[in-house]
């Protein structure tokens, strides 16, 4: 509680009362006709990030379902691809998703006579109430070849969901089928698999996330064709555009038009129950697109609330400038107080992260010698690295994470505690690098990613194993000749959950030098705006074939402080010499 000296006004705070309230009386005036003029905007902008929220949230759920009723066909095709003769061999696979997965009615092999195989084939697996039947889907009740399924697969090549069909003749329900095209070793297309989804589970999906009411979700296919609306009367029976012609909306009909070219948009459209905004959105996967109607009584009635509080709000915010004017010279004490409790938070957390670095920054054993080194580019920052000795093998890393600060520190640490513990785990370094992008593919909401490079050397038979994430390579001293290995390009961690990553193998020689990098050492900036780049790393490491890897690194870090002097560390720099 303040005390009764801290609410004296002096001449100065009389001067800042005057001049405070002299500006924000017309400040509020003004305020109020400009919030009556804009907020209407203002608001239907925050209600459509927020329908955009929707649409992705149900949008991601659809493709989910697709996605997970689909990707056994995906293995079913490789297992033909490995050993097209044996094609049965994977017909109790089939059986057994349809079995495991509720949301799969069916799947099929069918194989194209003028293949390799040289077959007429079409086997059916399908849903019927609580078992599983099959049925052949052949010529001449049941042409497959010409089925647009089977063909239009055939003809691109890729796999695809088919336009909505009612399946006479196959599993005799309104769906939607997936292909996935069998591409033998030569080529050669030899058939397809599919998954068949009946669109009434999809449809019952859809709606179930249509929780609010004064929202409706509906699903329409690439035709017009309704896949999913709150309306039986119109689900899986009708067009959109029959729809619209049913309530007399021309704005409807022209949303649908959109929608069936493939474009996103946002529309004003009357149903028989009031006003809507309608935002719809385009999968591409499908090439279907999602509609959602969302009220405007419910959309816009804060704006009439609003405007009654204006007013009250102008005039209590008056009286509480001139409280908040009269604390605001006690709060400036308080404030230098708190900015330096901030800084001294700031140098703990760098300690903290310091504390995730080696404890050692250089080892020297009898057949290898180690140096390391992490320079922020702020307080804390996102680039780490560390090394492990297990038997007769030295394994070592370097990671880069995106953005700086303390997020950045905060994702570093994780990464680093789990390749920690994927090493204990098992000393391979694709092994780590995919158990880490798992992990933080799992858990890593905010879009941030981190590039690494792992390598481990058997010291026995100098034999070096290093996986790469997106991360710059290392770059080698053999006895004088600078190289920088060829690597398998893949993406940073925590970008692709289902990413395999992959090892690659370097014979060593005795006298090698390797140089692990972030990109803040070749992308150190000079005045000139120019970057220090891998060419000038390699011109430093001339020559040194015989020093040691402090010198390596201690020659590599003076240089780049010559290079650019006069320029503040625009990112963190990390540095890991090996030396065999």
């Amino acid at each position: 509680m303040l005390s009764k000296s801290s609410f004296k006004i002096n001449n100065i705070q009389k001067k800042i009362v005057f001049y405070i309230v002299a500006i924000t009386v017309p400040m509020f005036i003004v305020s109020l006709y400009l919030i009556q003029e804009f907020v209407s905007s203002e608001l239907t902008k925050s209600e459509y990030r927020q329908a955009q929220l929707i649409n992705l949230n149900t949008l991601k759920n659809i493709e989910g379902f697709l996605n997970k009723t689909s990707a056994f066909t995906v293995k079913a095709a490789t297992l033909i691809e490995s050993d097209p003769e044996n094609y049965q061999k994977t017909l109790p696979f089939l059986k057994e998703n349809i079995e495991k997965d509720p949301s799969v009615f069916g799947s099929a092999l069918a194989l194209d006579p003028s293949s390799p195989l040289k077959k007429l084939y079409c086997k059916y697996y399908y849903r019927s109430g609580d078992s599983i039947r099959e049925k052949w889907l052949m010529p001449p009740k049941y042409d497959y070849l010409h089925s647009a399924w089977y063909y239009k697969v055939k003809q691109s090549g890729k796999p695809a969901w088919s336009e909505p069909y009612f399946d006479k003749g196959g599993g005799e329900v309104y769906m939607s089928t997936y292909s996935y095209p069998i591409i033998d070793l030569h080529k050669h297309f030899l058939g397809v698999v599919t998954a068949d989804v009946e669109l009434n589970t999809l449809s019952r999906k859809i709606q179930q996330l249509a929780k609010d009411k004064s929202g409706r979700i509906f699903l329409v296919s690439r035709s017009g064709f309704l896949l999913s609306h709150p309306n039986r009367k119109f689900n899986l029976k009708q067009t959109i555009f029959k729809y619209a012609d049913f309530i007399g909306s021309k704005e409807l009909k022209k949303a649908a038009e959109d929608m069936v070219h493939g474009k996103s948009g946002i529309y004003s459209v009357r149903l028989p129950d009031g006003k809507y905004t309608l935002y719809t959105m385009y999968i591409n996967q499908t090439a279907w697109s999602i509609g959602i109607f969302l009220k405007n009584s419910v959309l816009f009635k804060p704006l009439s609330r609003l405007k009654a509080y204006l007013l009250l709000i102008m005039f209590a915010g008056i009286m509480l400038i001139l409280v908040m004017v009269l604390i605001v010279s006690n709060q400036l004490r308080k404030n230098v107080a708190r900015e330096e409790k901030i800084k001294n938070e700031f140098i703990l957390a760098s300690r903290i992260q310091q504390q995730f670095l080696p404890e050692k920054e250089e080892i020297e054993e009898k057949n290898f010698t180690l140096s390391g080194v992490m320079l922020p580019a702020k307080e804390v920052g996102g680039d780490f690295y560390g090394y492990k000795m297990i038997k007769e093998k030295i394994i070592f890393y370097v990671g880069d994470v995106s953005g700086k600060g303390v997020p950045a520190s905060l994702f570093m640490m994780a990464s680093q505690m789990l390749i920690e513990d994927a090493i204990d785990e098992k000393c391979d370094p694709a092994y780590v690098l995919n158990k880490v992008n798992k992990k933080l593919s799992n858990i890593s909401t905010t879009g941030m990613f981190a590039t690494m490079i792992v390598g481990m050397i058997d010291l026995t038979t100098l034999e070096l194993t290093f996986s790469v994430a997106g991360h710059p390579p290392f770059i080698i001293n053999a006895n004088g000749a600078i190289y920088s290995p060829i690597t398998v390009f893949a993406p940073p961690v925590a970008i692709f959950e289902d990413l395999s990553y992959q090892n690659s193998t370097l014979q060593l020689n005795d006298n090698t030098t390797i140089v692990a990098f972030s990109d803040g050492v070749s992308e150190a900036e000079n005045t000139k705006r120019e970057f220090f780049g891998t060419e000038r790393i390699a011109r430093t490491l001339q020559d040194m074939e015989n020093r040691s890897s402090v010198a390596v690194k201690d020659k590599l870090l003076n240089d780049i402080q010559a290079f650019t002097s006069g320029q503040e560390q625009s990112d963190d720099l990390t540095i890991v010499v090996v030396k065999v």
